[in-house]
């Protein structure tokens, strides 16, 4: 254990709390192939909203969530012709920006959002998490609104006592955000939102599919 009560190391004595936390309502911070990430499951209203005030965090701005693998992502957003794109690109940092599926989502999530950001991360802490909780996870930052993202857990240290659990994967490098871009289903056209881990991968297997 670190120097905080809440504080353990990534292991398996980690994803037991965390699954037991975030199975009960509460809020995780956990390593990721990218940066470290705050987390909860994204069909409880009250995690979510407690999220936003962890980080002091406009409503305003969505969350995206992440799964465990592809399949899942039908449960979430509206997948149409792109799973061989997304085939390629994931497990990876990259968020991907799809029409949601309105039925299966909590509508308190991103309520005034027609899209969702979903990412399957390339990290097996948090594929574990989601294989353990069997539900989509809310994800976002380790930090407050508008500051710096946090590559060890020290980074965040501010937050700790208004967090359940936090868990400690060490150092993750260089303080990189996943590359964030949107698709089309109508006309087969892709945006990029954000320029981040993979972008690179991300152009060329857009352009491999024949997206503009």
């Amino acid at each position: 254990m670190a120097n905080h009560e809440r504080v353990f190391k990534e292991g398996q004595e980690a994803l037991n709390k965390a699954t037991e936390i975030l199975l009960r309502g509460g809020v995780v911070a956990i390593p990721t192939d990218t940066i470290y990430g705050i987390c909860c499951l994204a069909e409880n209203t009250d995690a979510v909203s407690k999220i936003y005030k962890i980080k002091g965090r406009d409503f305003s701005k969505p969350l995206a969530i992440c799964v465990e693998k592809l399949e899942d992502f039908t449960k979430c957003v509206q997948v149409g012709e792109f799973s061989s794109l997304l085939s390629d690109l994931l497990p990876g940092g990259i968020t991907v920006v799809l029409p949601r599926c309105i039925p299966d989502l909590n509508p308190h999530l991103n309520p005034t959002c027609s899209t969702l950001g979903v990412r399957i991360p390339d990290h097996q802490f948090v594929l574990d998490l989601c294989r353990s909780v069997g539900k989509p996870i809310a994800l976002t930052s380790a930090n407050k609104s508008n500051t710096g993202n946090s590559v060890q857990v020290q980074d965040f240290q501010d937050l700790w006592e208004d967090l359940d659990l936090t868990v400690d994967g060490g150092h993750l490098g260089k303080p990189q955000a996943s590359t964030v871009f949107s698709i089309s289903v109508t006309d087969n056209t892709f945006t990029i939102i954000r320029e981040g881990r993979d972008f690179d991968k991300v152009q060329l297997a857009l352009q491999r599919h024949g997206l503009q």
